[in-house]
């Protein structure tokens, strides 16, 4: 009897069907959330300036994204909702013509801080488009002489984010660029980080 109920078991172990995948990005999205893992040809800039007797001294800063991820989900309508974006940078250096001497801020990391729906329009069911415009949170800190301390996290607008999926039920891809013209962050009206510019790639995992 006993051997009888394991062979029953065994037997509809093997001929179980197999989860077949979505047919397409949007089917994909709809069905469940889908992750992606931001990849290293994202890129990224900022502007450093100081105020000086003379007016604002400027210097560009060039971002170096080092990790992040974006997960996305669709109605039945096939409009987009970005459920989580993070991405993690590296240390962004401050010219020193900027402050005067050489500083670093560390520990970078903007996360939005709650679910942003889109406005989406769909090219067949592989190809969407779509914007958003996103909250921030911004924590990171900074680094003087080999000297690390934590920054508050400031109030930042929400920013624009322009979203382009493509890819199949299987695999995601993803371009999220985002813009956010004039002063981004500003201490005491004497440094601020302005225009802050941001293209990420992103991508689903292989199971």
């Amino acid at each position: 009897m006993r051997a009888g109920i394991l062979l029953s078991f065994a037997l509809a172990a093997c001929t179980t069907t197999p989860t077949e995948p979505p047919d397409s990005v949007r089917e994909r999205l709809e069905t469940e959330e889908t992750q992606l893992v931001v990849t290293a040809e994202s890129t990224g800039s900022i502007s450093a300036q100081r105020r000086t007797s003379d007016g604002w001294v400027t210097g560009s800063v060039d971002l170096a994204v080092r990790a992040g991820e974006l997960a996305v989900t669709a109605d039945a309508r096939g409009t987009l909702t970005i459920e989580r974006l993070a991405v993690d940078l590296g240390p962004i250096e401050i010219p020193k013509s900027v402050l005067g001497y050489p500083a670093q801020l560390t520990d970078v990391r903007l996360e939005s801080k709650r679910p942003a729906g889109i406005t989406t329009s769909w090219t067949g069911d592989d190809v969407a488009r779509a914007m958003a415009s996103v909250e921030l949170v911004l924590t990171w800190s900074l680094t003087i002489n080999g000297k690390t301390s934590p920054l508050g996290a400031p109030n930042l607008p929400p920013v624009p984010v322009e979203l382009v999926l493509t890819g199949d039920g299987v695999g995601v891809h993803a371009e999220a660029r985002i813009v956010s013209a004039g002063t981004f962050w500003s201490w005491a009206d004497l440094v601020k980080l302005d225009d802050l510019h941001l293209v990420l790639a992103a991508a689903t995992v292989a199971p």
